[in-house]
């Protein structure tokens, strides 16, 4: 199977983790996802997320999450509520709501993500990090991802170009 086909449609399943449900996105999430993209500490560290993020902004993600076949996006859930988001397009992307940072929550969210992607594709997940991003880092060299090259890119929440860090992570170099 290949995650990379225009045409190939990606049903995301509820993934169930010891603390957290990976969900397929709603409209209902649009409050939550809005609330925490407007915090800087978890803006900055994205590439695509305007700031300030509006409910219109979480709309067309939601929209696009829903619709985009290729893409796998979850709402990370903790039973509350989204607390974060996390995809496969094919990059592997996340962010988690301040204030549940910290508790080792998106490194059990990423692993149950890259435990599905492995029992569906065989190609490779890449993903990166803005440098500084020491907490992300920690998260994909737990899993295995290795340092590939750095890309300097401009942020959509900035006009200061950042220097992003590119990784890897095939199945035989998955640790996690």
């Amino acid at each position: 199977m290949d995650l990379y086909a225009e045409d190939r449609a990606v049903t995301v399943p509820t993934l169930q983790t010891a603390r957290l449900m990976l969900r397929p996105l709603r409209g209902s999430d649009r409050a939550a996802i809005t609330d925490a993209l407007n915090h800087w500490d978890v803006a900055r560290w994205l590439s695509v997320v305007p700031f300030p993020y509006t409910l219109a902004d979480a709309d067309e993600f939601i929209d696009m999450a829903q619709h985009n076949p290729g893409d796998a996006h979850w709402a990370i859930d903790q039973g509350a509520g989204l607390i974060g988001v996390i995809s496969v397009k094919p990059d592997m992307g996340y962010w988690l709501a301040q204030s549940h940072h910290g508790q080792g929550l998106m490194t059990e969210a990423a692993n149950a993500v890259v435990e599905w992607y492995f029992t569906h594709y065989n190609d490779p997940v890449v993903s990166g990090y803005h440098a500084g991003n020491a907490a992300s880092r920690a998260i994909l060299t737990k899993l295995g991802f290795t340092d590939t090259h750095t890309e300097t890119i401009t942020p959509a929440n900035s006009d200061a170009p950042v220097t992003s860090q590119r990784m890897i992570l095939t199945r035989a170099h998955r640790t996690a």
